[in-house]
């Protein structure tokens, strides 16, 4: 019925009816999910099956030959990875400056503040290093003018 009314490809309520059209093209449906759920099963079942047919030693080479393979499909991947992290590393930067949270609260990861906090104003720690760098100086100088006599 749908058929004759000009509704059978996009609007049919009719029971059991199926949408064949290219509406579904390149997106998996939750039916197409499950039916290669069970081909990975049924898969996965007949490999063991094979697996143990396997003596020890095949099994054992064919495990290091897969566990060398991982080794460098890891590592290529860690690569990946790592290009990724830094790209969005970056992005996450720009993007706490373009919402006005650059420096003093963006919370991208690996990210410290360092601007100063106290403009103007010395806090106990950078009065303590300076002094330290003063003593490291004046102890410098000292055995400078010593060295002159």
């Amino acid at each position: 019925m749908c058929k004759k009314v000009g509704t059978a490809e996009k609007g049919c309520s009719c029971p059991n009816f199926v949408d064949n059209s290219a509406a579904n093209d390149g997106v998996q449906t939750w039916k197409e999910t499950l039916e290669y759920m069970d081909s990975l099963v049924v898969w996965g079942q007949e490999s063991m099956k094979a697996n143990q047919k396997l003596s020890a030693l095949q099994h054992k080479t064919r495990i290091m030959k897969a566990l060398q393979s991982s080794k460098a499909c890891m590592k290529e991947d860690m690569t990946e990875r790592v290009a990724v992290q830094n790209k969005l590393h970056d992005i996450c930067i720009t993007m706490c400056k373009e919402l006005g949270a650059f420096p003093e609260k963006c919370a991208c990861p690996g990210y410290k503040d360092t601007t100063d906090k106290t403009p103007g104003v010395m806090t106990w720690d950078e009065l303590l290093s300076y002094m330290g760098d003063v003593a490291e100086a004046s102890a410098t100088a000292i055995k400078g003018w010593k060295s002159l006599r």
